[in-house]
């Protein structure tokens, strides 16, 4: 009697493994910005412009700036309610609530040992992932003790991009692919075919590669071209089921579709 309960659940995990998925353009909207920042839970949009941060929403749009801090060089929108901003020169990293108000600025300088952080993707309660070029290692940073949960081993090649969820952190290298769970064991790796940039959401892993998107469902190991229009994508965002790509003129805005 349990040989089709067992048929059901290698049945589930077959199709679930095999997902492929389609997008389809539902609109463009033309923006003029220095950089897109992303999207939030609630379908905020963030962008960069003159050396500040904006919130463009239905109510209406906010901003955040402090050019003592030097540009701002990378935003997670992973938690609307904490924002984390980074900022290079000052070695830091900013903290905002949902209106753009500071909660807390994290001086990496004042921090012992001493961290240069490159990049920065947002973990769960008070931790974020962050890279310090100083020991080439990936850090799971607790903001709230100022002290480090888990290390990974030093990585051996340059890091091109740093994605994650609350279990998952996902690093591209120049030559490699990997993935990182929350006690910092490497669980997955790929060769790098030539991606550029990464974005995690819902178990799918989006990569991009020249003006195309790839995607990685969370049970596979292979890589599916997303098809697409022909546009340029300078930069994208994944989240409540839209995959956004801005081409410095006009933002289009995608939804994905489970075939």
């Amino acid at each position: 009697m349990k040989q089709p309960t067992y048929f059901l659940l290698l049945f589930s995990y077959l199709l679930f493994s095999q997902t492929t998925l389609s997008a389809k353009l539902i609109e463009s909207t033309p923006f003029e910005w220095d950089r897109f920042a992303g999207v939030d839970q609630f379908e905020s949009l963030y962008y960069l412009k003159s050396k500040a941060l904006f919130k463009e929403n239905s109510q209406g749009s906010q901003s955040y700036s402090d050019l003592s801090k030097g540009p701002i060089n990378a935003v997670s929108t992973f938690n609307a309610l904490k924002l984390a901003l980074l900022f290079k020169d000052f070695n830091s990293v900013t903290l905002l609530d949902n209106r753009l108000a500071e909660l807390a600025t994290i001086d990496f300088n004042s921090i012992n040992p001493l961290r240069t952080v490159t990049h920065i993707s947002y973990g769960n309660d008070t931790t974020f992932w962050l890279f310090d070029s100083n020991t080439v290692q990936l850090e799971l940073f607790d903001y709230s003790t100022s002290t480090s949960r888990v290390r990974t081993v030093p990585l051996k090649s340059e890091i091109l991009a740093l994605d994650s969820d609350y279990n998952y952190c996902w690093v591209l290298l120049k030559d490699e692919l990997q993935c990182y769970n929350y006690m910092g064991s490497l669980i997955e790796k790929f060769p790098n075919q030539g991606f550029t940039g990464l974005k995690l959401w819902n178990g799918f892993l989006f990569l991009k590669k020249g003006n195309a998107i790839y995607y990685k469902p969370k049970e596979s190991s292979v890589f599916m071209n997303l098809d697409l229009s022909k546009i340029l994508v300078k930069q994208f965002f994944v989240t409540n089921q839209t995959l956004y790509i801005y081409d410095e003129e006009y933002l289009h805005h995608y939804q994905l579709l489970n075939n």
